[in-house]
């Protein structure tokens, strides 16, 4: 049964983080259950866009830094790595700028923890995919013993949530994250993608940032939340389903956690984990502003008509008065579907997939999600 802790933390002050990721870690057994003096550990934190660390768009550097040295003090080597989203692509020069703004940078100098420069991909066989046979990972993933799972509790606009099985997303490297929402367009296949994903990384210890989490908007235009909260498991799944409770989100709404049920993967209720800390009673949050769903699967029906669901009553995104016509959202779209005139960014709604990538990856926050009054209507139903 997968164990998972929830603890206080009310502050990024670095002596507060240290000590409730100790509890944390002591809670599932001491980090000498994952880490061994000589392994190579990847310590993967939510990365999505160089931003500074007070717009909770980021894991915080506070708990990096933390998680690092506990590595570098069990005599292993600690490597900081993800692979954000936009900007100009997967390379050296942008992410020395992401590491620099998100304080990356300052949280591998005082633990001794390495920052990966290595741009590098590498196909990998997943022989446990359900869907996915083999992956594209970034190379210094595939030379990590371990990988410890760093994820920021926020919403998503695609999934509704975005946690510990979403972060490992970030292990594909730069814009080949394109190409996978490009061909797995239906939100569960993408979902199923994922999961094929976790089960190749395997991270050995997940410990969720939700001391300051995301809701609204989310994954990057939503509204920093203050939960003073930390989470931690073995189990990436586990470790979701109970965020779910913590925000009183229906977890059947989230793709990733509905297809983890349908796969076995994940219990079928947060009663059948086994919780330690807090517990959930006393950490659950009211209020939590979460969303719609972005794809009509939360709906029965067959696939044929939860396509024209989704033409017709998901959210369409929308380039709003702060667009500057940067061109990152054309940059990184999947399919083609924005062009760049006056200055503006331009939808195709009859190509555009509504893979929400312009949303999540624009700078200025500037596209806006639209729906419908019919869309809130059905969902409720």
């Amino acid at each position: 049964m997968p164990t998972v802790y929830i603890g206080r933390c009310r502050s990024y002050a670095l002596e507060e983080v240290q000590g409730a990721v100790q509890q944390a870690v002591a809670a599932l057994g001491g980090l000498g259950r994952f880490v061994r003096p000589g392994m190579r550990v990847l310590i993967k934190p939510n990365l999505l866009l160089a931003k500074a660390p007070d717009t909770a768009i980021d894991t915080h550097p506070a708990l990096v830094q933390v998680v690092a040295q506990m590595v570098r003090e069990a005599g292993a080597e600690a490597t900081i790595a993800d692979s954000s989203g936009g900007g100009t692509g997967f390379n050296p020069r942008s992410l020395r700028a992401l590491y620099r703004i998100s304080g990356m940078d300052l949280a591998a100098g005082a633990s001794g923890a390495i920052l990966n420069e290595d741009c590098d991909s590498v196909s990998v066989p997943c022989p446990n995919g359900r869907l996915v046979r083999m992956l594209d990972i970034m190379r210094a993933a595939t030379r990590a013993d371990v990988i410890i799972n760093l994820p920021k509790l926020k919403t998503h606009g695609l999934l509704r949530y975005t946690g510990a099985v979403k972060n490992l997303f970030g292990l594909i490297p730069g814009r080949v994250k394109l190409s996978y929402h490009s061909k797995l367009q239906d939100t569960e296949r993408f979902a199923d993608m994922l999961l094929d994903l976790g089960a190749w990384a395997r991270p050995a210890l997940n410990i969720m940032d939700a001391i300051v989490a995301m809701e609204g908007e989310g994954p990057a235009a939503g509204r920093p939340r203050e939960l003073g909260l930390l989470l931690a498991s073995d189990d990436a799944n586990a470790l979701d389903l109970a965020a779910l409770d913590l925000i009183r989100l229906d977890p059947q709404t989230v793709p990733t956690i509905r297809m983890a049920q349908r796969r076995g993967l994940l219990a079928a209720e947060v009663s059948d984990l086994q919780m330690t800390g807090i517990g959930l009673a006393a950490a659950r949050v009211k209020d939590f502003h979460v969303p719609m769903a972005g794809s009509p699967s939360v709906l029965l029906g067959p696939p044929g008509l939860k396509r024209w669901l989704e033409r017709r009553l998901v959210a369409r995104p929308q380039a709003g008065p702060a667009c500057t016509g940067c061109g990152v959202c054309a940059e990184n779209c999947p399919v083609g579907a924005i062009t760049i005139a006056n200055r503006r960014a331009h939808m195709n709604m009859d190509v555009c997939i509504r893979c929400y990538c312009c949303h999540e990856l624009c700078p200025q926050h500037a596209v806006a999600l639209k729906r419908i009054p019919l869309a809130g209507l059905i969902a409720r139903i």
